[in-house]
């Protein structure tokens, strides 16, 4: 009889942990469907878009075939890459109450060949003639095809201001692998975006496991 009981506990103690690692599948899988659909809100509002003219990328893509054997070049922070193509857009009003601000570039272009395509790009804003620059991770896509189409997006860093200022965004272009840019987009969003329920369900995910947890123990201990 006791083996028994100790059987049935072993079944109970199985189907507590399947129900556990089943709950956290579902909230993993959500919270990774929403982030993909949030994945262009940036900020609480879009507060400028520019579209980079078609000479900006001309010269960039100039840039890029006087340069193809060549490496990325350095800089040192606040100063412009060496021999890079900038483009500059118009100053705007930035408000201490609209911090913080995110740069977003969004760059379409066809890949070469097979393989992976991407573009390295620097961000930063211009204040009082000054270059500030922004960390943006480079952009990549895997696995692209020959001929496809590829849809790059990037997102700085947000930026705090601690007053009131003029500034100008600023794109440099540095290189680009396997891809021939075509169109170029850069957005100015304003404010911090909202965690959405999932992601506030998701912060609780650890909490919620410890008590599951505890809850199980004690009532193995009662069993």
């Amino acid at each position: 009889m006791h083996t028994l009981t100790e059987i049935r506990g072993a079944r109970r103690t199985g189907y507590w942990l399947w129900a556990l690692a089943a709950l956290l599948a579902l909230l993993l899988g959500t919270g990774g469907a929403q982030a993909e659909e949030a994945a262009g809100q940036w900020g609480l509002r879009l507060l400028k878009t520019y579209d980079l003219p078609p000479e900006a990328v001309a010269r960039f893509l100039q840039y890029q075939e006087k340069n193809a054997q060549a490496g990325p070049a350095a800089a040192q922070p606040g100063e412009p890459l060496a021999g890079a193509q900038a483009w500059q857009g118009p100053d705007i009003d930035l408000t201490t109450d609209g911090s913080p601000y995110t740069l977003v570039i969004k760059a379409t272009g066809v890949a070469l060949a097979d393989g992976d395509a991407g573009t390295r790009l620097q961000l930063g804003w211009v204040l009082d003639g000054s270059l500030h620059k922004v960390l943006l991770p480079e952009m990549a896509q895997k696995n692209a095809r020959g001929g496809q189409t590829v849809e790059l997006v990037g997102a700085s860093l947000p930026v705090t201001l601690k007053a009131d200022r003029k500034a100008a965004p600023v794109i440099e272009f540095n290189t680009a692998h396997n891809l021939r840019l075509q169109d170029m987009r850069i957005e100015v969003w304003s404010g911090m975006r909202p965690s959405s329920p999932i992601e506030l369900l998701m912060g609780w995910v650890p909490i919620l496991l410890g008590v599951a947890a505890l809850a199980f123990v004690w009532w193995a201990r009662r069993n």
